[in-house]
């Protein structure tokens, strides 16, 4: 597989790094495509292969049959749309896009040119714990959900990294600040597992930092018969990476390194219809426990390559072989944790709950008068 990367930034960087190594199996790196000229020239001196500073062209001139898109995120629906209207497979980084309109236009693009593999960046479903967790919670082994809870405060980023590009944590440059940014793989994680609420309410803040968007997130999802809390910030040391789910029938528990599952010997309604006790239960401590790590080849091929090789081996799987259900993710499946960053957004912005999915026109409106602020000087983050 022929392909190109758009956008030579730090992700473009390492995609183009394993592209070139030979790490992709049945792929190769023939092109390469940055707006700016001498980032253009010095990433094809490097790698040995074609440079352009005009996406349109490299797919015009037959440099590539697929591209990975690592372009600021604004730009992600106009190159994705150009390249499937020309047959060309797209990988794109996450965000899908900025706004859940854009992604669904995007969508249909994808979907009027579906001899186009398209798929998208979510690495963090490569990790086999998060995949587990899918399967007991799909599965019914954990029983009817009773509560979820993601907390995800070790994204930590100094001044420093936000003062490196003018365009981050801002509404003019990413459309967004943590949530957008970091927190889409949580959030897609999220919905991959449990599936998507019905509504959502949200509080941000900016903490610590002189940036304009949030850093510090804490979001309450409706599921109907549970709630998920998920909390996110930029500014904590030494930080947390911790999902809980709690089900009928037993719960789990994935830290970043770990993972602990409880089973029940029978689900919880049992055990309360036969309960002659006035509190506490003797079978509470009668459940099987499991434990998983992330283990030390995993870690040392993410040190050497990252997860993002992963999902670039399973796109050239998919292509070569014309087969897209071996993809990590679908591109169509971007829209789903986009819509709970534009959601929470919303809630946060109206300081109200908010259904899903929000309003387009609403939300587009509100994030230009962000970005005009923003440029005005005026924004105070919140």
């Amino acid at each position: 597989m022929k392909t190109a990367v758009i956008g030579i930034g730090r992700m473009g960087g390492r995609h183009s790094d394993n592209l070139a190594c030979g790490a992709v199996k049945g792929a190769e790196l023939t092109a390469v495509c940055d707006l700016d000229a001498n980032v253009t020239r010095a990433a094809a001196e490097k790698y040995g292969v074609k440079g352009y500073s005009d996406y349109r062209k490299l797919i015009e001139d037959g440099a590539a049959e697929a591209v990975v898109v690592a372009t600021p995120h604004y730009s992600h629906e106009e190159i994705c749309a150009f390249a499937l209207e020309h047959g060309i497979h797209v990988l794109v980084e996450k965000p899908i896009a900025v706004e859940a309109d854009a992604a669904r236009r995007l969508i249909e693009v994808a979907g009027r040119h579906s001899d186009a593999i398209f798929a998208i960046m979510y690495n963090q479903r490569t990790n086999p714990m998060y995949a587990y967790a899918r399967e007991l919670v799909g599965s019914g082994r954990l029983g009817k959900i009773q509560r979820a809870d993601f907390t995800v405060t070790d994204w930590y980023r100094s001044q420093f990294y936000y003062d490196m590009n003018d365009w981050r944590a801002s509404w003019s440059g990413e459309g967004g600040g943590t949530l957008i940014n970091q927190c889409v793989h949580q959030l897609d994680l999220l919905q991959w597992i449990l599936g998507m609420p019905g509504s959502v309410l949200c509080r941000s803040r900016t903490k610590g930092r002189n940036i304009t968007t949030e850093n510090d997130v804490t979001a309450v999802m409706n599921y109907g018969d549970f709630d998920c809390v998920f909390r996110a910030s930029t500014h904590e040391i030494p930080g947390v990476n911790r999902l809980e789910i709690a089900g009928s029938k037993g719960s789990l528990t994935v830290n970043k390194k770990s993972m602990t599952v409880k089973l029940l010997r029978m689900d919880e309604s049992e055990i309360n219809g036969r309960s002659r006790r006035d509190y506490g239960n003797k079978e509470d401590k009668k459940y099987r426990t499991e434990r998983k790590f992330y283990g030390i080849g995993n870690y040392l091929y993410d040190w050497r390559f990252g997860q993002q090789c992963r999902v670039l081996e399973r796109f050239a799987e998919a292509v070569n072989g014309r087969d897209p259900s071996v993809l990590v993710a679908r591109g169509e499946e971007g829209i789903y944790a986009l819509e709970l960053i534009n959601a929470m957004n919303m809630s946060a912005w109206k300081r109200a709950e908010v259904a899903l999915p929000v309003d387009g026109a609403e939300y587009s409106a509100i994030l230009r008068g962000k970005i005009e602020e923003e440029t005005n000087g005026r924004h105070t983050g919140k």
